[in-house]
């Protein structure tokens, strides 16, 4: 269990002494976290019965506040849930309300930073895995395709090809340790009617709105020259004629592909021109892009401790991430080092029912791309060699490592190798 999702056993625990996983009436904010807080709850009583279990009188109790705490008025509520929070891992530093609303802002202690940073660090590959599906699934297509020929298969066959092979990473990534009864789902092109869980995969259409008769390689190869031109003429990269060069944009373009396709849910069609450039690609170059950029600063950073201009990088337990004082610093951690595990869970925790939600995991891959842009412009990550800037260039240097682990865990769900340069 992550600290967040401790943090909200903890609250519903305060507020109606249930602790109930699966729910939705507690939420986690992702978009203006310093104007809404980082989390919110509803305080009309109504909107809490399916976890409360009855339905009670509304003219004596209205607000959630008042269900445990009848006697309380609602500031000695706050008072006391503010103060039980301090016990918590997460701890609670300002309460607010708008509207019929709670908005609770989080405490960005030293100690809470630390204390996630090293647990991502730990698990790396790991982390954000689970054991939220209980049975072994077996994933299958119809139609069934054991050898893959991109010159022959066209576009919406492939699509299909691509939907089951993510699946497959993140099913392995969330299955339990005891699963065994074995549960068989098919990805289909059309709804079908034999026994087994169907997730519809809608077709790739061209401008005209009818199906590509495109294939995968043609798409692949012209996504391939399009990542090249993308770099040249945006990212200013100097490209020689070599091998090397050939092998890294065909892999380039084999994600911009991935991305592209898996953009939409996968039910619905995604209409695909091997001519628009912006619109194809402008995603895809942008994840890839600030991924690159991850691995650039950590390169240079290596260098100035290669030349003694920068001291070895502390232990993460001597880090004072109270210097974390930026807007954006706070955002990354919280959005999406801290709810990554639940991003990974929503994509994939209904699978069982037939239900597959992979773009929830390319939408996050590209805000925390934008939001890590905004932060990679506006501050200086390493500053000059000066002593006393030292200990904020650990601290930012240990949050983005946490990013980094984050941004590459979700690109090898999509079978996409973390791009170290462009």
């Amino acid at each position: 269990m992550t600290a967040l999702e401790e943090f909200v056993l903890n609250l519903q625990e305060f507020l109606i002494s249930v602790n109930q996983k699966d729910h939705n009436v507690i939420r986690k904010h992702t978009k203006r976290i310093n104007e809404l807080g980082d989390v919110s709850f509803p305080l009309n009583i109504s909107n809490w019965y399916q976890y409360i279990g009855v339905e009670l009188k509304k003219d004596v109790i209205t607000s959630i506040f008042q269900y445990k705490y009848p006697q309380l008025d609602s500031q000695s509520v706050v008072n006391q849930l503010i103060e039980k929070s301090l016990q918590w891992t997460i701890g609670i530093k300002a309460i607010t309300f708008k509207n019929s609303d709670v908005h609770l802002y989080l405490n960005r202690s030293s100690t809470l930073y630390q204390y996630v940073i090293t647990n991502v660090l730990h698990l790396n590959n790991k982390y954000g895995s689970c054991s939220i599906i209980n049975n072994k699934v077996h994933l299958e297509t119809k139609p069934n395709i054991e050898n893959i020929n991109l010159n022959e298969i066209d576009l919406s066959t492939f699509r299909l090809i691509l939907l089951k092979d993510v699946a497959t990473n993140l099913i392995n990534f969330t299955t339990s340790d005891s699963a065994k009864y074995v549960h068989s789902i098919q990805f289909v092109t059309n709804h079908r009617e034999d026994g087994c869980k169907n997730i519809l995969c809608g077709p790739i259409i061209n401008e005209k709105g009818v199906k590509s008769s495109f294939t995968a390689q043609e798409l692949y190869q012209k996504r391939s020259s399009d990542m090249r031109m993308m770099a040249q003429h945006k990212y200013g990269v100097q490209i020689k004629p070599n091998s090397a060069w050939d092998d890294y944009f065909e892999k380039l373009g084999k994600g911009s592909v991935t991305i592209e396709m898996l953009t939409n849910k996968p039910q619905k069609s995604i209409k695909i021109s091997l001519n628009d450039l912006q619109s194809a690609n402008k995603g895809a170059s942008f994840i890839f892009y600030n991924c690159a950029r991850l691995a650039a600063l950590f390169k240079e950073f290596d260098k100035r401790i290669s030349t003694k201009e920068y001291p070895e990088l502390p232990n993460v337990e001597n880090i004072d991430f109270s210097l974390l004082s930026q807007s954006e610093e706070w955002e990354l951690f919280y959005v999406y080092i801290l709810q990554f595990p639940m991003v990974v869970k929503s994509c994939i925790k209904d699978i069982e029912k037939g239900i597959f939600n992979p773009q929830y995991l390319i939408s996050f891959l590209s805000n925390l791309s934008s939001i890590f842009s905004v932060y990679y412009r506006r501050v200086r990550i390493l500053t000059n060699p000066k002593e006393h800037m030292f200990s904020i260039i650990h601290a930012r240097i240990y949050l983005l490592k946490a990013l980094q682990c984050v941004f590459h865990n979700s690109l090898n769900f999509l079978n996409i190798e973390p791009i170290k340069e462009m």
